[in-house]
């Protein structure tokens, strides 16, 4: 079990962020682990030609199934939005006296498989540090970068259901629901099954991630070069693997073929740019749509942060389930 202490501070300062490096991080431990994680199998398959021509081996090296993985792989991302540029960048500065003692310890614990590929690494870190910021580079190409406007549609509907459950209810109703393994009580975020020592935060709050690649894993950084974080299984991740339901035929006839497929798709609530995208549509034509469902009540709009989220309203989800009856 570890338990983080929160002072008052730290619980004003609780935010989230979401991070393509992370995903893709997450991601290529998949690819290496898929027997463990049978929900991820359609994706693993549709990805499995571009998977094929990667290497990926140093990696898989420091990613063991049950163990440490270095942290500077992932520092937490310090804007909301942050950028697979930036982050790469990070990596590649990070201190080469930080880079040998997390691949130490990664090597070290127990009982590391890749420990053989991990001493190589060590022979030189600097080189070691370029070439898994290569591989990551490489993966984030090939495997997320394709898929990046669905998969940050799903990471920003579980932001925006999260600061809800914050504004609402405070960090007991959020983090009593985030994960099954945490618990809050008396300032303290309590994490059954996790092998890190308990930590004080200092005044930086938590940076809180998403991730769809996550599930069922909760990942905490607690390293004190880095932002307390917590990476969390994303809401709904599953179905991002399914494909996206056709509307049906009665629903296009009513609406018509494009606005029907929008009304189905606004599970989870998206943003027109995130439609816009995911179905080759001109934003214009997708506002104009999302326009007309909310004048006709079938959606709501709701504004978070800079982004507007439309979500499919009861009387919207009853006209889908009338054209299907």
């Amino acid at each position: 079990m570890t338990v983080l202490h929160f002072t008052q501070s730290d619980a004003l300062r609780c935010r989230f962020g979401a991070s393509p490096l992370w995903e893709t991080v997450s991601a290529v431990r998949v690819l290496n682990g898929i027997r463990h994680r049978p929900m991820y199998a359609p994706w693993v398959s549709a990805k499995a030609e571009a998977a094929a021509g990667l290497d990926l081996s140093g990696l898989r090296a420091v990613q063991p199934r049950v163990g440490f993985s270095p942290d500077f792989l992932t520092p937490p991302p310090k804007a909301s939005r942050a950028k697979i540029s930036t982050e790469l960048a990070r990596i590649r500065s990070t201190p080469i006296d930080r880079v040998r003692r997390e691949l130490i310890r990664s090597r070290d614990e127990l009982n590391n498989p890749g420990a053989p590929e991990i001493d190589r690494m060590l022979t030189n870190p600097a080189r070691a540090r370029d070439r898994l910021a290569d591989e990551i580079e490489s993966a984030w190409h090939a495997l997320i970068k394709p898929d990046w406007p669905k998969i940050s549609r799903f990471l920003e509907d579980d932001i925006a259901y999260r600061g809800s459950q914050l504004t609402d209810g405070g960090l007991a109703a959020l983090f009593d629901d985030l994960h099954p393994t945490l618990s809050w009580a008396d300032d303290r975020l309590i994490a059954d099954r996790y092998r890190e020592p308990d930590a004080r935060l200092t005044g930086q709050g938590l940076l809180l991630v998403p991730g769809v690649f996550a599930w069922p894993y909760l990942v905490m950084i607690v390293d004190p070069n880095y932002q307390p974080s917590l990476i969390y299984p994303a809401r709904g991740a599953a179905r991002l693997w399914s494909d996206a339901p056709a509307p049906p035929d009665p629903l296009a006839r009513l609406l018509g073929r494009t606005r029907a497929t929008l009304l189905v798709a606004l599970d989870p609530p998206a943003t027109t740019s995130a439609l816009a995208a995911e179905y080759r549509l001109a934003l214009a034509t997708v506002a104009e749509h999302l326009a007309a469902l909310h004048d006709a009540g079938l959606a709501t709009r709701r504004r978070t942060g800079h982004q507007v989220h439309y979500r499919r309203t009861e009387v919207g989800q009853a006209v889908i389930d009338a054209s299907v009856q």
